[in-house]
């Protein structure tokens, strides 16, 4: 695994493959995970599984709920605030297996399971090391309703709230500056 910010943003891309961002009204977005190739690439990709390993239609399906599970429990994320994030995230980390592995370099948990169960256990347990290294809370979700696309915020106090100044920072801060002309 990286450094804090590269694991962080390792997590921000497994967040967009859902990408939520609005085209139209009603959009429910793209989602990029819709066959098991796709996870395997996408896996692969950033190297939490080998060439030789497959991923299975369960394993995409665990992939999806460990989004969607993961994504309630960002600090900021309005849209899918559940009162019980963490309750139903815990219980999804029933069904990973890990073990201890300590070496003369330190100590790490690693996953028993191989194929993509390698992969998602490696992306629960970045989501572990990154909460127990407190610099979770650096992953975002863009305060515009129309976007909510889920960023690494690179701010000094760590409280970003849009993707980009350029795009949705720009469109909330002209339409509150609208909204106090109007007054």
């Amino acid at each position: 695994m990286g450094t804090g910010y590269d694991d962080l943003q390792i997590m921000a891309d497994f967040f967009n493959t859902h990408d939520k961002r609005m085209r139209f009204d009603g959009d429910p977005g793209v989602e990029h995970l819709n066959h098991p190739k796709d996870l395997y690439l996408w896996l692969l990709r950033h190297h939490l599984i080998s060439k030789q390993e497959e991923v299975t239609k369960e394993e995409l399906e665990l992939a999806v709920r460990l989004r969607t599970e993961a994504r309630k429990i960002i600090a900021n994320n309005v849209f899918e605030h559940d009162e019980n994030g963490l309750d139903a995230f815990n219980e999804l980390m029933k069904g990973f297996s890990f073990t201890l592995h300590f070496s003369d370099n330190g100590e790490e948990l690693k996953p028993i399971r191989s194929n993509g169960m390698n992969g998602l256990a490696r992306l629960a347990i970045l989501i572990f090391e990154l909460k127990r290294k407190k610099v979770w809370h650096r992953i975002r979700v863009c305060s515009a309703p129309d976007c909510q696309w889920v960023f690494v915020d690179h701010s000094r106090p760590g409280t970003g709230k849009w993707c980009t100044m350029k795009a949705c920072g720009n469109r909330a801060k002209n339409k509150t500056y609208r909204h106090r002309k109007k007054v």
